[in-house]
């Protein structure tokens, strides 16, 4: 090969290389694999086409786009208390500013850490605020307003929550017992004193009504109250599932003591049975909530146990009928869940009679601190239950109630 052969592949060697650099379409590399870029016109050129290009991809402001979608949710009905909490999330971080294309794996590491430099947080909330705004990314880059779909700024980002003691993870049934008996001191002021109360009998409730949360019974009307064979019942669909395609319904017996608390608390001339109860649709709800978790807390101080939240009733009342052994299918349908398997799907819909049964078994249970099953009779030979056996079961204290 002569020299002047050799000089030649060479320069077109270097086109070539210099196209595939600068990632040229067809026409574009054509034409310097032809002509040569030497010239640094040519060169000035491309770099302003590509900068034009890049120009054209319009900045979008995370929060602005955090508000459409919010807007959006609330014409369709959907929840929307995850995304307004972002917003002040962010903004308290970074203002109004921040662009949504401007979100990297290190400025989430950077939230993390403004977070947990200025905040007292074991993780939660930072984990919490980390998984909506991926929701949110995920969303734009949906609606193609993300620029580089190359990177994922979520991948490998792990957030650390401390956990909690195990020990904190449960309640004795004393314990209980002694939260639905509690009595606050005679100094307390009147106004302390109401609150306290109902705040306890508002907890009682979730629990004997089948373990339903707290916006479940803030929703609860005199509409769904009905009688059945002389029993009356109430049935509803949870509140947290309302806006999705809800086929579960809740048709759970109204037993004495929560009939008694919905005498007691219960506003005849309103449409909501607890119309002292903020709506759960609307924003003063959650600072009710927040209210309630407070009085609890209280009341929990006071007694030096552990402290209760709104969501422990349908913990507690899980946790009972797990002890009991309650068929599963029976525990969906008194706490509203979906059927978690096929066979399960084929054998929903079991018997009034047998949820009446099992729901009345776990609030008799409620409060006994060793776990009594009925014994069967065959003949007249009385067949043992495991407990009067006294076989052991350490790993599971029958007069704890777990909450996790």
């Amino acid at each position: 090969m002569t020299p002047e052969l050799t000089r030649l592949l060479g320069e077109l060697q270097d086109r070539v290389d210099y196209a595939n650099r600068m990632n040229l379409g067809y026409d574009q590399a054509m034409e310097v694999i032809d002509n040569g870029y030497a010239n640094n016109q040519k060169q000035i050129e491309y770099h302003k086409q590509k900068l034009a290009e890049l120009e054209k991809k319009e900045p979008k402001l995370l929060i602005d786009f955090i508000k459409e979608m919010i807007h959006e949710k609330e014409t369709k009905g959907l929840s929307v208390r995850h995304f307004e909490e972002l917003v002040k999330e962010m903004e308290n971080w970074q203002g109004d500013s921040l662009d949504i294309n401007d979100i990297s794996y290190r400025k989430l590491r950077e939230y993390e850490h403004f977070k947990r430099q200025n905040s007292i947080t074991n993780g939660a909330i930072i984990h919490k605020t980390i998984r909506t705004l991926r929701t949110v990314f995920n969303e734009a880059k949906r609606r193609g307003l993300i620029h580089n779909l190359n990177v994922d700024p979520f991948e490998g980002l792990k957030i650390a929550v401390k956990q909690k003691p195990n020990d904190d993870k449960a309640i004795t049934k004393d314990d209980l017992a002694a939260f639905r008996d509690f009595k606050p001191k005679k100094s307390t002021t009147k106004k302390n004193l109401d609150n306290m109360m109902r705040a306890r009998d508002l907890f009682m409730l979730q629990i004997y009504i089948g373990g339903h949360d707290m916006a479940d019974v803030a929703n609860l009307k005199w509409s769904d109250i009905h009688e059945v064979d002389g029993i009356r019942r109430i049935r509803f669909q949870r509140f947290k599932l309302r806006s999705r395609n809800n086929s579960v319904w809740v048709d759970n017996a109204i037993t004495p003591k929560a009939q008694e608390i919905i005498d007691k608390y219960g506003t005849p001339d309103e449409e909501r049975i607890f119309g002292w109860l903020a709506n759960p649709d609307t924003e003063s709800y959650r600072q009710h909530n927040a209210n309630q978790r407070k009085t609890l807390g209280r009341i929990c101080d006071t007694m030096d146990i552990r402290k209760l939240k709104t969501k422990d009733p349908r913990r507690i009342f899980r946790s009972i009928g797990g002890q009991l052994g309650i068929n599963e299918i029976l525990l969906n349908q008194m706490m509203g869940h979906k059927p978690s398997t096929v066979s399960q799907r084929y054998q929903q819909n079991l018997s009034r009679e047998a949820q009446d049964k099992a729901h009345r078994e776990i609030i008799d249970n409620l409060f006994i601190t060793k776990v009594q099953k009925p014994t069967r009779k065959a003949g007249n030979k009385v067949l043992q239950t495991l407990e009067e056996m006294e076989i052991d079961f350490p790993d599971r204290n029958p007069d704890l109630i777990y909450l996790s």
